[in-house]
Formats: C-alpha cells, structure tokens, sequence
C-alpha cells in the first residue's frame, strides 16, 4: 500500500455537513453559521403569540391539578394545611413549567406553542437539537426570576410583594427589549443559553 509522494501534502478531509435547515460557516471563518434559505431568525411577536399558547395550556393543564391539590389539603383541615398546600402548588407549578418547556425544546426542539407557530429553539452555533444543560439554563434566565419573584411576593404579603411585582415587570421588559434589538432575535436568556429561535418559511 502505497503512501503520499514525498513533498506532496495530505489531502484535507472534507468538514461533516451542517444540520439540516442550517448553514456551515466558511473554512477558517468564525463558527457562527446562519440560517439557510427558508429559515429566519424569529421577530418577538410571534414568540410572544408562542409564549401565550403555552401560558394557556400550561394553565389549563396546572389548574386542573391545582384543583385536586388544593381540595386535598382543604380535607385535612385547618391553616397550616392550607398554607402548605399553596407552598407546594407553588414549587410544583415551577416544577410543572421547567418540565413542559425543557422536554419540548430538548426533544421536539420546540414548545407546543412555537410547533403551532412554526417555530424552533435550536443551538444558536449550529441549529443543533439543544442539549438537556442548555435547556435548563434557558429556562432558568427566562424563567427563574419571575419564580423567586412570585415566591418573595407570596412571603412578604400585599404591600412589599408590589416591589417585586414591579421588579418582574421591568425584567419582562428587559428581556423582550434584548430580544427585538438583537439582530438574530437573541434575548438576554438566548445569549447566556447559546440558543436562538428560527422559523421555517417553507
């Protein structure tokens, strides 16, 4: 078996191809593909519309659990009982919506509500499926504050719980600004996931 003539360099091996719907940077360039004809970075209004459709079947789904919940700890008795049943409606609701979102993006690489759209949440370098570590840093950016918030609102009553009411709205704000000033449509949580919403037009 015969080897390279001398003087003669290796042939280099050809780069695997890009994920479907995605383009592969060029050789040497930065590796930061882009999408291919008929995907585009999705504008903030229809994530938003996404966002809504999951906030309502997340609701409809949590209330009817919240229902069987509340009414168990209502049979037991007393306001200890029910104060803990609100506690831990509370952590299973934020259980329930990290489970809905990271499960959709991890392995439909969408919600059901961006699916309804045309939507996908991918891997902002390569349109790859997102790993489970990356879906859950997303859902902790996008998510997680509003969750502590509400928790300290719970604690501290009506009167200082305004405070982080008004703090949840101005980190809503925050992330719909980054997302729509951003020229790939990457919000605050996108940018520290490594991830970027797309839509196929085709």
């Amino acid at each position: 078996m015969s080897g390279p003539e001398p003087g003669s360099s290796p042939t280099p091996e050809s780069p695997p191809p890009a994920p479907s719907g995605w383009t592969a940077p060029p050789p040497g360039a930065q590796k930061d593909a882009g999408p291919a004809p008929g995907v585009t970075y999705a504008d903030l209004g229809i994530r938003v519309g996404a966002y809504v459709i999951d906030t309502i079947i997340v609701g409809i789904l949590f209330a009817v659990l919240a229902v069987i919940i509340l009414g168990f700890a209502a049979g037991l008795g007393g306001t200890a009982s029910l104060v803990l049943g609100l506690v831990f409606l509370a952590a299973f609701e934020a259980a329930f919506s990290a489970v809905y979102f990271i499960y959709g993006w991890t392995n439909m690489r969408a919600s059901l509500g961006q699916r309804l759209l045309g939507l996908e949440t991918v891997n902002a370098a390569d349109g790859k499926t997102l790993t489970q570590p990356q879906a859950i840093r997303r859902w902790l950016i996008l998510f997680g504050p509003f969750v502590l918030l509400s928790s300290l609102q719970f604690v501290v009553g009506s009167v200082l719980g305004s405070l982080f009411v008004l703090a949840s709205l101005g980190y809503l704000i925050y992330l719909l600004y980054t997302t729509n000033n951003d020229p790939k449509r990457q919000g605050y949580h996108d940018h520290y996931a490594e991830t970027v919403v797309v839509r196929r037009s085709t």
